[in-house]
């Protein structure tokens, strides 16, 4: 058999070199060589080729790759003709060099004759081309492929099986022709000179003339033409008519074959037919359509029926349906289902409708196909069936065989609601969409957020290692929506909650940081306050007292300091706010002062001249109201003590301006505050010579010097009689009690001349002291102890607290802390636990609390009892983070020295105890120390008497003839507790609900102080059981329950230094307890106050209630303004909160509290003169009562006129404080009900429309503009601060004034442009400099309004929204505003560009910024944000009229930016009969060809559907926007009335059988289409 040479195998080269490597050395080889010689010799057009021309061909370069994962083909049978003329044909095609060398004529040449043939002419050259190769420095070639490059035929050995012979086995498949890759492809996809030989081709016949001339085809030419038309052209040529008349012949030509290559013919396109099949049939027939060898004109000739919806796409899926095929079934079954509703009968309009209907219900079922192919992930082959899903649901939505809009709603709802591991797959999704999404507002925001929330989901899961790519794919899509569309980050809705999360994402380079911060400026001027506005984070004063508030808690000065310094640059301002802050009236502690000596200091180090802005506070704090000078100067004292402050420079100061001499002329005026720091100045450290200047100046000034010196002289006198033991005894023996007077309101120069002297007494007698030892043991170390009694400790803390100089105090707790008293060194650690904020400000804190440690240990070793010590340690040592170490072996040590046995001693000593104990005359302290020390073990019965005999002489101690000691009556119950801690509790709460019931009742101030000093009781449990009696009891089980409480309100009111100065350590225990339950527990004592006040409306008109009113005022007024100032901006709203509209009483209460912080007098005073002095007093400190003053009148008066007018006097203070610059309105008003700041929001507002756009003639201003614009600015910064008050409804009303006034604006606007453009025409009217001023005076006021009015826009965005259920009047509000604001935004004014400078000078308020580029984008911006609210119909009427009524400038297509903001815009006109009559106005002018009659536009759409029909929802049939397709318009009369409505499930590839003329759904006709020839 004959091998075919194209049939899969090897070309000739290579079958040459694998005979030389095989058959070169054997016998047949030898004889195959020379019969290939003596046969190359017969030939006589053979040419011997060189050997140097032979080359070594690769074996693995085949031609045909495609092939090599096919099955070998099957040989054909060829009959085979012998011949002289065959052979010689084929010897001079084998012998060219050219036809030896190309691979592609191996193809295309005729087969060998046989192989031997073939063997001979290959060698004919060169005989011993297989040994030269053998040996040849070449590699050998690779392995050859087992069907494509087996050698044919060995030589002619034949004595072999030829079924052993591989090269012989019969293929099992037909040939099949293969177009060689290298062809010239012409149209039609025909391939020029190729022509496979068959054996009757005339090309494939040799005779004579073919020989001779070769074969070329022939043309046929008619008779009546001759060879040539030279003879018949060069006749007319000569005339001069010669060129008319072939024009006019050519002419002729072409129009006749531009007619007749015209389409005429109407389309004959009808979607394939639906038969109904059996299933065989049916799955039969989607194999073949699965097919691609099977062509869709033979599937087109019946469809199955019964293949729809998800079933369509599953059989797809299921059976791998190709995707274009694919989509060609869904658009035949779409296209007759379509069809089928006109075939009914039925009507344009409901056949439009059922086919809208039809395209989303297939819609929903491609999704509900995707969702069911994304939800079998887990399934085999799941990533395959994504892909085909996802490229099949692409294919259908980029053919517009989908409802665009559903499918991009259905796309991102899917994408907002998967979950984290999902999330992938429809990142992967977006991709598809990516560019139907981005380009515009209303998917590409909501794209942003949504990527936004998933990053920020991913961060707040925990898991940001595991799920690091997913967040960096998030970060990048973001970060590329953000470059391809910035204005899509712009959401100011959502932009607090996503801007951290997209500044993360905009970290890469410097570039990033730019662009967000653009976006933080753009979407903070869109922003506009949703809730109460908090001043204090935009005012830098406000941030600085904030930040010295924390650092009363935090005790962190080097925080505070960066805090302060990073807000405000102004060094004097700053000083001046720190020195108030610690001085007002409206805050509370001692710690104030040393906070602001510690950071004085620190300033001063740094290099600021503190000294100087000291000299101006000083200067202009006269007329500052509530500020404790006192504070101050002991400011300067302490400075003055540490050499920080110059006091040399300060009298140089006070000399230099004749301030002292000014002041003693007007002698009779008040002391200067400057002047009167002269005698707080401490002299201890100071040269004499500036001492004897001060001397000087306080001569001059009227303070005599001397008298200073007797006082301290008195007060030293006083010092000794009262600690005669420190500083030795004085002549005066009896103490009068009006010398105790003389410690308070003494200068700080007297202070610190005091301090010092005590400080120095205390260390002198610590020296002077020799060291001993405990209970008269000598001591092992030579540690000096300093021998306080607890008298002495006393008296000298309690002067150095009257005095408020804790620094000295500290000094001396230093050295008391070496005292061998356990009292002592437990007062010691009582007084560091009471003015802990202080010490530890003042940096003490730790060193007396390592010391207070040493002297535990040291006593504790000397076998003292410590309890008390240790006791207080615990409660110190819980408030220090850094030593609970420490504390957990304090605890045990406490837990150790408390434990008792709880067994019983049964013993007649026992006995006997308990008949001593029980009998009246026991009375001796001595004999119950005794019991409570020795006693190893109690009974239950005996601890019960024991218990009830300590109650009872507590109750005659707190009777008025009580004269025995509370300390030791207490202290035995401490130990009494130890025996049985429970059975004691039980015991102490029974009885404390006995004494609360009984009649008369102990005074609670007598019975409760001991008892909470020594730890039995807290007062955290007391009030609760106290409340919960007062609750739960009736009236009559507790009598005189107003009494109850008010003893209750006594125990709470803080102590003064008055009361401080003898306090023992029990009553100063009870002073740390109070002070710690006032801290932590306002609301408690709120509720008290208020249930105190309640409690006197049943006795309001009785006469014997009038004292104990007195007594409930004596005792709440001092406690209220205790816990407001203690904590101001909390406590003031949970007072607000909690006493709102209570009784009158308690209202009295809380107002003259107010009135005593506010310095206001407590006459009846009209509430609108109230509220007057209330909006005057306001300032940094005194706003939170301010605002509980003002709350409380509006509260307080219930007639409307009355709270009309509180209204009327709060917005006029509004206007003069923004017109002053001053934000304090703001917080007087955000704490007052909503209906008040609804009122006066709305004043503002009407008050803003009043003088906004007010008539005047075009070019002209008004004569008060500037001031028109200044009130309106205050009117909008109102409005704009109490936004909050908007509903979330909106207000109706605002719309239609929003609207009327923008139109105003921009009709002015528009008149101005034309007057400008008129005057421009008429030359010589107007000078040119009498037009400029006019237009730049118009272009600052025009800026200024549509500043204005966008930023009311904005604030009243809600009231477009929740007006649009309103009806068709709101909708035309809403398109109006929209369509104005586009075209302001897109207009240039006439004046010119608005510059950045102009724009930022119309913003009101924090709108103010460089980042701004014009008004124009803000004026985008703020579209953008209507967009966001307003319904779709608006969007597209909007867009409807940019088009049919404005510019083509203002075309949605023309422009990108109107394109993205109302977007996509379907650009599909339509055509009616009404509409061709009317003649509509010319819309876009674009090529288009008027069709011949309009009847052939009958498959057109209604207009009023055209928007919701998915159909027509597309700019065209394709992609490309340049495409001519999308560029067919339909025209009436000379005019373009919409683009030509192509149909996509029409769009069909052989859709019939039969190939036809017009077999196309488009009509041809209308665009004078014309055939073409193709080269056949």
């Amino acid at each position: 058999m004959i091998p075919h040479t194209s049939a899969g195998v090897q070309p000739w080269a290579h079958q040459i070199r694998t005979l030389g490597s095989h058959n070169a050395g054997g016998p047949d080889g030898v004889n195959a060589a020379d019969r290939a010689v003596s046969a190359a010799e017969k030939l006589p057009g053979a040419v011997s080729m060189p050997q140097n021309d032979q080359t070594v061909i690769d074996l693995t370069s085949g031609e045909s790759a495609v092939q090599e994962n096919e099955r070998p083909t099957k040989r054909q049978k060829l009959d085979v003709a012998t011949g002289p003329n065959v052979r010689s044909a084929e010897g001079k095609g084998v012998s060219s060099p050219a036809a030896w060398r190309s691979a592609p004529l191996a193809h295309r040449a005729r087969p060998a004759w046989s192989f031997q043939e073939l063997v001979s002419e290959t060698y004919a050259g060169n005989p011993a081309t297989g040994n030269d190769a053998r040996n040849s420095s070449s590699p050998l070639p690779f392995p050859v492929r087992p069907w494509k490059y087996t050698p044919l035929r060995q030589g002619s050995n034949t004595g072999g099986s030829r079924e052993a012979s591989p090269e012989r086995q019969v293929q099992t498949t037909p040939y099949h022709l293969e177009t060689p890759s290298v062809a010239p492809v012409l149209k039609g996809e025909k391939v020029a000179d190729f022509s496979p030989w068959t054996g009757n081709h005339p090309e494939d016949v040799l005779n004579e003339q073919a020989a001779k001339q070769g074969h070329y085809d022939r043309t046929q030419v008619s008779q009546n033409e001759s060879n040539t038309a030279r003879p018949s052209l060069y006749a007319q040529l000569r005339h001069r008519s010669g060129l008319q008349v072939l024009s006019s012949v050519f002419a002729a030509a072409l129009e006749k074959r531009q007619t007749s290559s015209k389409l005429s013919a109407a389309s004959t396109f009808k979607p394939p037919p639906r038969v109904t099949l059996t299933d065989n049939k049916r799955e039969a027939w989607l194999r073949d359509l699965a097919n691609p060898n099977v062509p869709l004109r033979r599937l087109s000739r019946t469809i199955p029926h019964g293949v729809r919806g998800k079933l369509l796409l599953d059989q797809c899926l299921s059976k791998s349906i190709p995707i274009g095929r694919a989509v060609w079934l869904a658009k035949c079954v779409g296209a007759n289902e379509i069809r089928a509703f006109k075939r009914k009968g039925t009507s344009g309009t409901l056949a439009l409708g059922l086919e809208v209907k039809w395209i989303r219900d297939w819609t929903m079922n491609v999704h509900l196909f995707i969702e069911g192919v994304i939800s079998g992930c887990r399934e085999p082959e799941w990533k395959a069936k994504i892909a085909y899903a996802v490229r099949l649901t692409a294919r259908l939505y980029f053919e517009h065989l989908l409802d665009q809009d559903q499918h991009l709603d259905w796309f991102l709802s899917s994408l907002e609601m998967a979950s984290l591991d999902r999330l992938p797959i429809w990142l992967m999704v977006l991709g598809v969409y990516w560019g139907s999404i981005v380009p515009f507002r209303r998917r590409g925001r909501k794209l942003m957020e949504i990527l936004l929330e998933k990053l920020r989901h991913i961060s707040q899961t925990g898991q940001e290692i595991l799920l690091e790519p997913m967040s960096h794919r998030l970060s990048h899509l973001i970060r590329k929506l953000v470059y391809e569309q910035s204005s899509s980050a712009v959401i100011p809705r959502s932009w607090d909650k996503y801007r951290n999360i997209l500044s993360s994402c905009l970290a890469t380079n410097s570039g990033d940081e730019a662009v967000f911060q653009a976006l933080v400026d753009r979407n903070s001027y869109l922003q506009c306050c949703k809730g109460p506005g908090n001043v204090s984070q935009r005012s830098p004063l406000r941030q600085i007292i904030t930040s010295l508030d924390s650092a009363c808690s935090t005790y962190d000065i080097n925080t505070a300091s960066e805090a302060c310094l990073s807000v405000i640059d102004d060094k004097e301002a700053l000083i001046a706010r720190v020195l108030e802050w610690c001085s007002t009236s409206f805050r509370q502690g001692l710690v104030r002062v040393y906070i602001a000596i510690r950071l004085l200091r620190k300033w001063r180090r740094s290099g600021v001249d503190t000294d100087h802005h000291i000299f101006s506070f000083l200067s202009n704090a006269k007329g500052k109201v509530g500020l404790h000078m006192d504070n101050v100067y002991h400011v300067v004292s302490e400075l003055v003590r540490s050499q920080t402050f110059s006091v040399g420079r300060y009298l140089q100061w006070l000399i230099a301006k004749g301030i002292v001499d000014s002041h003693q002329e007007n002698e009779h005026k008040e002391v200067c505050l400057y002047i009167e720091l002269l005698r707080h100045i401490p002299v201890g450290r100071l040269p004499e010579h500036v001492c004897s200047l001060r001397n000087t100046l306080m001569l001059r000034a009227g303070f005599p010097p001397s008298e200073e010196g007797s006082i301290i002289d008195a007060l030293r006198s006083l010092i000794r009689r009262l600690l005669p033991e420190i500083f030795g005894s004085d002549t005066r023996t009896n103490t009068d009690s009006t010398d105790n007077k003389m410690l308070f309101n003494q200068t700080h120069a007297v202070r610190s001349e005091i301090g010092q002297w005590i400080r120095s007494g205390v260390s002198r007698r610590s020296r002077n002291t020799t060291a001993r030892g405990y209970h008269g043991h000598r001591s092992s170390h030579p540690d000096e102890v300093t021998f306080l009694t607890p008298d002495e400790f006393y008296t000298i803390r309690g002067i150095m607290e009257i005095f408020g100089d804790l620094s000295i105090l500290a000094d001396i707790l230093n050295d008391a802390a070496n005292s061998d008293n356990i009292i002592v060194l437990a007062s010691v650690v009582d007084t560091l636990n009471y003015h802990f904020d202080s010490f530890t400000v003042i940096g003490a804190m730790m060193d007396l609390w390592r010391a207070s440690v040493d002297a535990w240990s040291r006593v504790k070793s000397a076998g003292l009892s410590t309890r008390e010590l240790v006791y207080s340690l615990v409660e110190l040592g819980l408030r220090l983070p850094t030593e609970a170490s420490t504390v957990a072996i304090l605890r045990h040590e406490l837990f150790r020295l408390d434990c008792r046995s709880t067994l019983a001693a049964s013993s007649p000593v026992s006995d006997h105890m308990v008949d001593t104990i029980s009998s009246e005359k026991w009375t001796s302290n001595e004999d119950l120390d005794q019991l409570l020390s020795s006693a190893t073990g109690m009974e239950e019965s005996m601890l019960a008497t024991i218990f009830g005999n300590l109650c009872r002489r507590l109750e005659f101690i707190g009777s008025a003839d009580g004269h025995l000691p509370l300390d030791d009556t207490c202290r035995h119950l401490v130990q009494l507790r130890s025996f049985n801690s429970k059975l004691f509790d039980t015991l102490l709460i029974r009885w404390i609900g006995q004494v609360l019931k009984s009649t008369p009742r102990p005074r609670l101030s007598k019975v409760l102080v001991p008892l909470v000093g020594v730890g039995c009781v807290s007062l955290k449990g007391f009030f609760a059981l106290a409340r919960k009696m007062l609750q739960l009891e009736s009236s009559a089980a507790i009598p005189d329950a107003v009494e109850l409480r008010l003893e209750l309100l006594e125990l709470l009111c803080p102590l003064s230094p008055t009361q401080r100065d003898t306090l023992n350590l029990v009553a100063y225990r009870f002073a740390i307890a109070q002070q710690e339950f006032l801290t932590k527990n306002a609301d408690e004592i709120l509720d008290l106050i208020r249930d105190t006040g309640d409690s006197f409306v049943a006795y309001a008109n009785s006469d014997s209630m009038k004292g104990t009113l007195l007594s409930f005022h004596a005792c709440s007024i001092p406690l209220l303004c205790h816990l407001l100032v203690r904590n101001p901006q909390s406590v003031v709203e949970r007072c607000v909160q909690k006493l709102r509209g209570e009784s009158r009483s308690t209202t009295n209460a809380v107002q003259k509290a107010l009135n005593l912080l506010l310095g206001f007098n407590d006459k009846s005073d009209s509430a609108l003169i109230e509220a007057e002095d209330a909006l005057k007093a306001a300032n940094d400190f005194s706003l939170p009562f301010c605002q509980m003053k003002l709350q409380l009148l509006f509260n307080a008066e219930s007639g409307e006129g009355m709270k009309n007018g509180i209204i009327d006097v709060i917005f006029r203070a509004a206007v003069a404080d923004i017109q002053a610059r001053r934000s304090n309105w703001v917080d007087l008003v955000v704490t007052m009900s909503i209906e008040a700041v609804q009122q006066i929001r709305q004043r503002a507002e009407r008050g803003f429309f009043s003088v906004a756009l007010s008539d005047c003639s075009v070019g002209e201003p008004q004569v008060d503009e500037h001031s028109a614009q200044d009130i309106a600015r205050v009117y909008l910064t109102i409005v704009e601060e109490l936004a909050y008050s908007i509903p979330d409804t909106g207000v109706p009303s605002i719309a239609p004034l929003l609207t009327e006034k923008t139109s105003i604006l921009l009709n002015k606007i528009v008149a101005l442009q034309n007057s400008v453009r008129n005057l421009s025409r008429n030359e010589g009217a107007l000078e040119t400099d009498q037009i400029e001023p006019t237009l730049s005076t118009f272009g600052r006021h025009s800026a200024f309004w549509i500043t204005a009015l966008l930023r009311m826009t904005i604030i009243h965005c809600s009231a477009f929204t929740g007006s649009s259920a309103a009806g068709k009047p709101s909708i035309l509000d809403q398109t109006r505003l929209l369509i104005a604001i586009c075209i302001i935004a897109t207009s240039q004014p006439p004046s010119g560009p608005v510059s950045e400078s102009q724009a930022a000078a119309c913003l009101p308020g924090q709108q103010r910024g460089q980042s701004l580029k014009g008004l124009q984008a803000y004026a985008f911006d703020v579209a953008a944000c209507l967009v966001d609210v307003l319904p779709e119909d608006v969007r597209q009427h909007c867009a409807r009229f940019l088009k049919e009524r404005c510019p083509s400038s203002l075309h949605v297509r023309n422009n990108p930016r109107l394109l993205y903001l109302l977007g996509p815009v379907a650009d599909l006109g339509t055509f009616t009969q009404s509409q061709a009559a009317a003649g509509s106005p010319p819309a876009t002018s674009g090529p288009a060809s008027t069709p011949s009659s309009s009847s052939n536009l009958g498959t057109g759409t209604p207009a009023g559907l055209q928007s919701s029909s998915p159909a027509m929802a597309f700019a065209g049939p394709f992609e490309d926007p340049s495409h001519p397709a999308n560029r067919l318009r339909i025209q009436n009369r000379g005019r373009v009335v919409g683009a030509y409505p192509f149909r996509p499930w029409e769009m069909l590839e052989g859709a019939a059988p039969v190939l036809g003329v017009n077999d196309t759904a488009v009509a041809l006709g209308f665009f004078s289409a014309r055939k073409t020839t193709e080269l056949q």
